[in-house]
């Protein structure tokens, strides 16, 4: 589907605060058991154990939903594994909160397709879910006190980018 500006739609957003976000990323994590002793989320098995698969092609990244458990995260072919890692984190937020949020919890109808096309507020809320998903707060604050504070140390540890992993220390108030 193309939008145009006089063809526009909202996007759907959720009704979750930016904590309660997180608390339903961690608790998805655990749920579906993709949770190792060391606190690395297996986003791939989280992916399956969904119904969801990955393509790499030229498309930008995006979100696919053709139904409930049947969906498909499009990941470039230029990027990184760690970009790819959060990338499916990002796209399985879209998928938890934009997608099959009940109607009490989305501002906005459903859509299939999900696509970066900037910023805001619904992209904002599945980077919110990602960094949560794949940095829950509790682990990252002693993953980042043991590494001295090393972000490369804690970016490895997370299998994320150190960029990311600055985010994250930042938005918890532990890196200034």
């Amino acid at each position: 589907m193309s939008v145009t500006s006089r063809d526009a739609v909202e996007v759907p957003r959720s009704r979750l605060s930016y904590s309660a976000i997180a608390t339903y990323a961690e608790k998805i994590a655990r749920r579906h058991q993709v949770i190792d002793a060391g606190g690395h989320v297996d986003v791939h098995e989280l992916l399956a154990k969904l119904g969801g698969d990955v393509v790499v092609d030229d498309r930008a990244e995006s979100l696919e939903v053709r139904e409930q458990g049947d969906f498909t995260v499009i990941l470039p072919t230029h990027t990184s594994r760690l970009r790819d890692r959060f990338t499916i984190a990002h796209e399985l937020g879209h998928y938890f909160l934009h997608y099959r949020a009940p109607d009490s919890h989305r501002i906005g109808e459903p859509v299939s397709v999900f696509t970066r096309l900037g910023r805001n507020v619904a992209e904002t809320q599945a980077n919110v879910f990602a960094s949560n998903l794949l940095m829950p707060a509790e682990r990252f604050k002693v993953v980042f006190e043991q590494a001295g504070p090393d972000m490369t140390l804690v970016a490895q540890h997370f299998e994320v980018s150190v960029p990311a992993a600055k985010v994250r220390a930042e938005y918890l108030g532990i890196l200034t």
